[in-house]
This record gives C-alpha cells, structure tokens and sequence, in this order.
C-alpha cells in the first residue's frame, strides 16, 4: 500500500519512480567509501566495519550512502539534490546514559 501511496503522489507530480529488487543492489555488503565488498561487514547490529578501509559507520548510514550514490549522478561531487536525506551519526555515551552532542559523518 505504501509503495502504491508513492507512485500515486509521485506520478500526481510528474515524477517517475522505478521499484528495484535491494537485494541486488548489495548496498548493505559494500563499502561506502572504498567500495570493497564482504560478506558480513556487521560487527553487531547497527555496526559496520571495513576491514579493507577500516571505515566505522553506523550500518544504516553506510547502506544509505551506497543507495545515494547509486541514484546521483555524480556521486562524488553532489551531495544534495533537494530529494535525498543526508543522514548523520549521534554517539551514545553509556557511561551516561546519554547522546553525545556532536555529529559524525562518512567520509
């Protein structure tokens, strides 16, 4: 329903959306900033480690930047198109129980 909800409103605008299979997009097995692909980069849930690199980044973040720079067209160069999250990182500090104040981003 969602995905029907979207090509609706999208299409209402003049836009074209084109459904891709993720699975072979391989955006959660390869490194978003040296491109190296294995085949279990999860340390634990949430954590993703480039033993190539040596990138740490939260999971979500790298897959996020993969799907960027499979849909931009000059990924290196436009980071923003108007239409695409930039997502960012917040650090938990669990010997206070709280979100450190800075922000970190993938490289």
């Amino acid at each position: 329903m969602l995905l029907s909800q979207i090509e609706y409103k999208a299409e209402e605008r003049g836009i074209s959306v084109e459904r891709v299979d993720e699975a072979r997009l391989k955006t959660s097995k390869t490194c978003c900033a040296c491109g190296a692909e294995a085949g279990s980069n999860r340390i634990e849930r949430g954590l993703y480690v480039c033993e190539n690199c040596g990138l740490v980044a939260n999971s979500d973040l790298n897959v996020a930047e993969n799907m960027r720079a499979t849909v931009t067209p000059s990924p290196a160069e436009d980071r923003s198109n108007g239409w695409l999250a930039q997502p960012s990182v917040r650090l938990f500090d669990k010997s206070t129980g709280r979100v450190a104040p800075q922000e970190q981003a993938v490289p």
